[in-house]
């Protein structure tokens, strides 16, 4: 360290340490946080309050260094700028004031408000900036709106073409956009980072000879190996792609004709399922995150477009239906990769009865997609229609393992984006001093006592965010059920 950064830091926390993120840990000092300045924490203050840690990695060691001398320091550049990125922000997605506030859980006139910047307080700025999809930690620092600036590009685009995506779902993926951006930026400072798969990008999308879904399948292989999976059942889809791939999987209510959507945000991609229409079946939710899977797992960034949208309606189809490569080739790896053919012909021919039904129950697929993989592992032998099942119920252990917590989360009402991991991420952040727990209560919506309550039913209900060594726990779990 330069004898410059040594002053600073012994001005910011009163110590000398061997760099400022020790000093920080080592100080237990509390800042607090209002619209336009950041301060020594005190008895009065009604601002949000951060831990050395969080301060420090936002906003600098000169600015600590400035609350040490000063007792404050200033973080706006200019009165208006809080309300000048929301309402750009706001813009940029093609929202109304309405739509925000309603998911801001704030009255519209708030809102207003708060893009005249007019004075509230600094959590009223807070939530309107995360219901944009914004970095809420910067939104009166920086001139302009701060993270998933392309995904609101690309929301705003496809929500003027697609009538499918009205102003609900634009809002509604905007708000997880942000969940997947802070978890992801959380994970990384925990060091909840998998290691490197083997798996690449793909720009190969078929050819006359050899078509997308031919190359749908070859790489639903590639996948299998790469990870290790074997040709067995994937128990848990949802365990797989957050705790083996480091993928977050965000759940929201996005209207009855989306199934799910890939988006692509800092440095890493995330899934958002939609929790209405057929996803409400757990087979058809194993099918959409095994859709997505396709998407993130191997479509160049040219192909995914920061943000791609899937229709419940194509992801049903038979993969060589499909006009458009992309979604021939997500779709054809969706099938194979939670069935192989091979298997799904083998269980198929020495189940004594119901072979169908077998697939279904052992690989956790729907009766289309069981029935298809047959069909086409025999060359179409025979008649699709043939191929029947009578069973209609299927065992609990399927729901159990793929569920999504937000029935039952430990925090009641928690809205559905922060029902899943994302709530444990956020915990174990607090535990670490990585950020308060008053953060952590703000964005779970409770207390900072109500976070500190739950948190052993999020150790239990997430045990890999709390693995000793700080990594992903290693995914397994191929038993047959």
């Amino acid at each position: 360290m330069t004898e410059h950064s040594d002053r600073l830091i012994e001005i910011a926390f009163g110590s000398r340490a061997a760099n400022a993120e020790a000093a920080a840990q080592a100080s237990g000092r509390v800042y607090v946080r209002g619209l336009g300045q950041l301060a020594e924490d005190h008895p009065k203050a009604t601002g949000r309050r951060l831990t050395a840690l969080e301060a420090l990695r936002t906003y600098g060691i000169e600015v600590l260094a400035e609350v040490g001398a000063e007792g404050y320091a200033k973080l706006a550049r200019a009165a208006e700028v809080a309300g000048r990125v929301l309402k750009l922000r706001r813009e940029q997605l093609g929202l109304d004031r309405r739509h925000v506030a309603l998911r801001a859980g704030l009255p519209e006139d708030v809102v207003r408000a708060a893009e005249e910047s007019r004075k509230l307080s600094i959590r009223s700025y807070e939530r309107v900036a995360r219901a944009l999809g914004l970095d809420e930690r910067y939104v009166s620092v920086r001139p302009e709106p701060e993270g998933n600036e392309r995904i609101a590009v690309r929301l705003r685009t496809i929500g003027e073409a697609d009538p499918r995506l009205g102003a609900g779902t634009v809002s509604a993926l905007a708000e997880a956009a942000w969940v997947a951006m802070t978890q992801i930026r959380l994970e990384e400072e925990l060091g909840l980072v998998p290691p490197r798969t083997g798996i690449e990008h793909s720009n190969n999308y078929g050819t006359p000879g050899f078509p997308a879904y031919q190359w749908g399948y070859q790489l639903a292989a590639d996948a299998r190996s790469k990870l290790g999976l074997g040709a067995g059942p994937i128990l848990s889809m949802r365990s797989l792609a957050e705790e083996r791939l480091g993928l977050p999987v965000i759940q929201a209510e996005l209207g009855e004709a989306i199934a799910g959507v890939t988006i692509e945000t800092v440095s890493r991609r995330a899934i958002v399922i939609n929790l209405s229409g057929e996803n409400r079946h757990v087979f058809v939710r194993r099918a959409t995150v095994a859709h997505e899977l396709g998407h993130l797992l191997y479509d160049p960034q040219r192909s995914l477009r920061d943000l791609r949208v899937d229709a419940y309606g194509d992801l049903d189809k038979p993969a060589e239906e499909l006009p458009d490569p992309v979604e021939q080739r997500a779709n054809a790896f969706a099938a194979d990769f939670l069935v192989p053919q091979s298997e799904a012909v083998t269980v198929f021919r020495s189940a004594k009865t119901d072979g169908l039904g077998e697939v279904m129950y052992r690989f956790g697929v729907s009766f289309t997609a069981a029935r298809y993989q047959i069909w086409n592992g025999i060359d179409r032998k025979g008649r699709l229609e043939d191929l029947r099942t009578e069973r209609r119920a299927f065992p609990a252990e399927w729901e159990g393992r793929e569920t999504y917590t937000v029935d039952y989360h430990p925090i009641p009402k928690l809205r559905p984006t922060r029902a899943g991991r994302f709530g444990a991420v956020a915990a174990r952040a607090a535990e670490e001093g990585l950020i308060s727990w008053d953060t952590a209560g703000e964005w779970l919506e409770v207390s900072a006592d109500e976070v500190r309550r739950v948190v052993p039913q999020l150790r239990e209900l997430f045990p890999a965010v709390w693995s000793a060594s700080g990594r992903q726990t290693r995914f397994s779990g191929l038993e047959i059920p």
